[in-house]
């Protein structure tokens, strides 16, 4: 069983882009909402701070941004999996956890196998500040 402050890798299929922290993730979050299905990530949270993301020379990172536009998933130009999503804006409310999101699918299974998974469903009904920019399987209501 790896210890929490184990320092943990991932890294793109072609290995373009490298993303590392310096633990692992409290749990790992297999979130339901329209983009994050779709993709089949399964994210860990942590603070910016705590991120270091590398990419080889020559490598291009290409963003998806959609909706209220607070977060860029963030893929390899290359081999296209996505790696991380990052915070383009503070949190909404008082005190919001500033957090971004790694994709542990791109990390070593062996490393993660004790850390604890959620499938969040909440986020379904979690409704975007405009009904103009929802997704159009957006099942929230306005």
């Amino acid at each position: 069983m790896a210890a929490e402050n184990t320092p943990i890798r991932s890294s793109c299929h072609c290995g373009a882009i490298t993303v590392s922290a310096p633990r692992l993730p409290e749990y790992i979050n297999i979130c339901q909402c329209t983009i994050c299905r779709r993709y089949g990530a399964a994210w860990g949270y942590y603070h910016p701070d705590e991120v270091k993301i590398e990419t080889k020379p020559g490598a291009i990172t290409k963003q998806y941004i959609w909706g209220d536009r607070d977060l860029s998933f963030n893929f390899c130009d290359n081999c296209g999996c996505v790696c991380y999503w990052w915070p383009l804006r503070p949190p909404p409310g008082e005190g919001g956890e500033y957090q971004m999101g790694l994709n542990t699918n791109n990390m070593d299974p062996e490393v993660l196998k004790y850390v604890d998974r959620r499938i969040e469903y909440s986020v379904l009904k979690s409704r975007v500040r405009s009904k103009d920019t929802a997704h159009a399987d957006d099942p929230a209501t306005y």
